[in-house]
C-alpha cells in the first residue's frame, strides 16, 4: 500500500493547500470589500476638504487606469474634488476587479480542497477561462495582470495534465478491477462446493476493514482485492479440493500450495490492485504467531489486508458446508475467532470482527449457500 499511501499523502496536501488558499481569497475579498467603502466615503468627506482630496490624489499616482486617463486629459487642471472623485472611480474600479478574480480564484481553490479528485479535466477548462480576467488587472498594474495571468494559465495546463494522469489511472483501475472479478468467477466455478464463499470472504472483509478506520479508497480496494485470495486453488487437483472426508497429509501439503501458486500466479502483473491482490493470495494463512505458511511470518510482516482477509477467510469456513465437513455453529465459530485472538489472528482485527459482528451476520444472511 506503500503508492497507495503516497497517493494520499500528495492528495491531502493539495486539499489542504487549496484550503489554506481559499481562506486566504475569503480574507482577501473582506479587505476589498472594506477598502471600496472607506474610499467611497473619503470621496464623500473629501467634498469638504481640499486637503484630503490631495491625498487621495497622491494615493492612486501608480494606478495603471489612472495614468492611462492623465495622458490623454490633464487631471491637474480639473478642480481637487473633481481629481479625487476621477481617480477614487478608476480606484475602486481596479479593487473591483481584484474583487471578481479573488472570488473566482477561491472558487478554484474549493475545486482542490472538497474534490475527491483535485485535478480534472473539466476543472483545469474552467480556470483556463477565468484566467483571461485577470488581464483586467493591467488597470491597475499592467505588470502584475501579465504575471498573474501567466502563472493562472500555466496552473490550468498543469491542472489539465493532472486531471489526464488521473483519466489514465482510473481506467488502468477499472481493467484491473475487471480482471480481478474474472479470476475470482473462474476460481469460484473451480469448485462448485464453496458457493458464494468468495463474495462472503470480500464482504466481510470490507466491515473489518471499515470497523477498523481505514479510508474509503482502501475499504474498496480489500473488498475487491480479497475476492483473489483462493486463486491459486486453480492449480490444485479437483479431486482434492473436493475430497469427501479427511485429507491425508500429503493431501494437506498439496492444499497449502494454493497460497504460494496465488503468489506465482500475479507475481508479474502490473497495477496497484493486482499486486494487493497478490499479497492477500500469498499471505492470507499466514498466522499472527508466526505458525502459519507459507512463510512463518507473523506480527505486522503481514501486512495489514492479509490479516484482515485471514479472519474473514476462517470464520467462513467454518460457518460453511464442505464436502470435508458440516459447518459449524455460528457461536461456535464466533468463539473459534475469538480465541485466536493475538495467536492466529491479529488482535486489532478479531476486535473489529467483534464490534462488527452483527454486520458480518447481516452479509451471513444475504450470500447464504444454497444448500
Amino acid at each position: 500500500m506503500a503508492e497507495y499511501d503516497a497517493f494520499e499523502v500528495t492528495r491531502k496536501q493539495i486539499q489542504r493547500g487549496g484550503t489554506i488558499l481559499g481562506a486566504l481569497c475569503r480574507i482577501l475579498r473582506f479587505v476589498l470589500i472594506v477598502i471600496i467603502l472607506l474610499q467611497a466615503v473619503a470621496l464623500i468627506l473629501s467634498y469638504f476638504d481640499d486637503d484630503l482630496a490631495m491625498r487621495l490624489i497622491q494615493g492612486f499616482q501608480s494606478n495603471s487606469f489612472y495614468r492611462i486617463i492623465n495622458r490623454f486629459a490633464d487631471l491637474a487642471k480639473l478642480p481637487p474634488y473633481a481629481h479625487a472623485m476621477i481617480g477614487v472611480f478608476t480606484s475602486i474600479l481596479t479593487d473591483i476587479v481584484l474583487l471578481i478574480y479573488t472570488t473566482l480564484f477561491g472558487k478554484m481553490m474549493l475545486y482542490l480542497s472538497t474534490g475527491k479528485q483535485p485535478f480534472t479535466i473539466d476543472h483545469a477548462k474552467q480556470i483556463r477561462k477565468y484566467s483571461y480576467l485577470a488581464l483586467l488587472m493591467c488597470f491597475y498594474n499592467i505588470p502584475l495582470g501579465i504575471i498573474v495571468f501567466s502563472v493562472t494559465i500555466l496552473f490550468s495546463y498543469l491542472m489539465e495534465y493532472g486531471g489526464y494522469i488521473q483519466m489514465r489511472a482510473d481506467e488502468t483501475n477499472r481493467i484491473q478491477e475487471e480482471m480481478i472479478y474474472s479470476f475470482a468467477e473462474v476460481t469460484e466455478n473451480k469448485s462448485g462446493q464453496t458457493g458464494k464463499h468468495i463474495k462472503r470472504v470480500s464482504e466481510y472483509s470490507r466491515i473489518l476493514a471499515e470497523q477498523m478506520g481505514l479510508s474509503p479508497k482502501q475499504v474498496e480496494q480489500i473488498r475487491i482485492t480479497s475476492t483473489m485470495h483462493d486463486i491459486g486453488k486453480l492449480m490444485i487437483p479437483s479431486e482434492i479440493l473436493e475430497k469427501p472426508g479427511r485429507l491425508t497429509d500429503e493431501e494437506y501439503a498439496t492444499i497449502k500450495t494454493h497460497t504460494t501458486y496465488g503468489g506465482k500466479l500475479l507475481d508479474h502483473v502490473e497495477g496497484e490492485e493486482m499486486q494487493l491482490s497478490r499479497t492477500i493470495a500469498l499471505q492470507h494463512h499466514e498466522r499472527y504467531d508466526g505458525k502459519g505458511y507459507p512463510n512463518n511470518l507473523s506480527g505486522e510482516a503481514i501486512s495489514l489486508e492479509g490479516r484482515i482477509v485471514a479472519v474473514a477467510d476462517v470464520y467462513d469456513a467454518l460457518t460453511s458446508k464442505r464436502s470435508y465437513k458440516e459447518k459449524w455453529e455460528e457461536s461456535r465459530a464466533y468463539d473459534e475467532i475469538v480465541k485466536g485472538r493475538g495467536t492466529q489472528f491479529d488482535p486489532k482485527v478479531v476486535d473489529a470482527f467483534i464490534a462488527a459482528h452483527d454486520k458480518i451476520l447481516e452479509v451471513q444472511k444475504n450470500f447464504a449457500d444454497n444448500e
